[in-house]
């Protein structure tokens, strides 16, 4: 994340892929920024897929924290 975007190398993969009839849940760790509206403008760069609500992670995010969120999506 850089204050609160996607980094460029995310905007470039996501332009040069298809996301049709896949889900797409956003997340990523950053010491400082949030999420932001990354996955909107994400969403917006490709337009395919079923793009959900992301999560950001601090750095420290222990594996318990990733799983449950996991868990919690219901997929």
């Amino acid at each position: 994340m850089w204050w609160g975007i996607a980094a460029w190398p995310v905007d470039n993969f996501v332009k040069e892929n298809d996301f049709t009839g896949k889900t797409v849940i956003p997340f990523c760790t950053a010491a400082t920024s949030g999420i932001g509206d990354s996955g909107n403008l994400l969403e917006e760069m490709t337009g395919t897929g079923d793009w959900k609500e992301g999560e950001r992670f601090h750095g420290g995010a222990s594996e318990s924290d990733i799983s449950s969120w996991i868990e919690s999506l219901g997929l």
